[in-house]
């Protein structure tokens, strides 16, 4: 509590919330000046900045080696968004807000359908590419749980774990190229149904550091979930091929 990076983060983050909301005797009232789209994620990206930094310089042995200072950086970003992230969350909410009502509209259009669907007699030949894994699902809706970039990423990567995973055994023998797995992926975005994706995902674009998205699986993970928000935006009404079976 008395070290440097302890009082320099206590600074930024009053200085924070008084960039928002000031106490008049007492009494919080908003602020008269209308705050800037990004002035919470501004400040976020601004206080992991400087916290790292002085506490790179004043324990220098915390940046003795890639990994350390890979634990280090993840260390900071947990004591940042604890106090950060709803209110940089609520930003992104408002950016995507229009694109994640638009999907949730279109999965309870093509749910109705595959309800409807499920009254007739079913082709069996299609039950096996429909259905989902629910190890995958519950990756998918532990992102929104998580609070930092670090944790978000790992669950998107245990989700495409479980998809390919999954349909591997399904498939058995039979090779699963980019445009299978992005359909798979379809499928369990439909069935996950989670509120905010188009938000969760913009999340870990604004806040991951360059070397996690390099690092292999947590780069092409976001990248396969942004491609499956792609083509699930473009189409007016979801494809009946994507109606997910558990």
């Amino acid at each position: 509590k008395l070290s440097l990076p302890g009082y320099q983060y206590r600074y930024l983050i009053l200085k924070h919330k008084r960039r928002t909301m000031f106490g008049d005797e007492g009494n919080t009232v908003e602020v008269a000046e209308e705050p800037s789209i990004r002035s919470c994620r501004q400040d976020a990206h601004g206080i992991i900045k400087h916290v790292t930094a002085t506490l790179l310089e004043v324990r220098p042995g915390l940046a003795s080696s890639p990994t350390m200072t890979e634990l280090t950086a993840c260390a900071v970003e947990i004591l940042i968004f604890g106090d950060l992230y709803d209110d940089c969350f609520k930003e992104i909410i408002q950016l995507t807000e229009e694109k994640d009502d638009s999907l949730l509209a279109k999965v309870k259009t093509l749910k109705r359908k595959c309800d409807d669907r499920r009254t007739t007699p079913v082709d069996k030949s299609n039950e096996a590419s429909s259905s989902v894994s629910q190890s995958a699902i519950a990756a998918l809706q532990s992102v929104p749980q998580a609070h930092t970039p670090t944790d978000k990423l790992t669950h998107c990567v245990e989700f495409l774990e479980c998809v390919s995973a999954h349909f591997s055994s399904t498939f058995q023998g039979k090779c699963i190229d980019a445009d299978t797995l992005l359909l798979m992926v379809c499928q369990h975005v439909v069935a996950a149904n989670i509120h905010h994706l188009h938000a969760e995902v913009a999340f870990i674009e604004e806040f991951s550091r360059d070397e996690q998205l390099l690092s292999g699986k947590e780069g092409y993970a976001l990248i396969t979930l942004q491609a499956s928000l792609h083509y699930l935006d473009s189409v007016d009404d979801l494809p009946s091929d994507i109606c997910p079976t558990t």
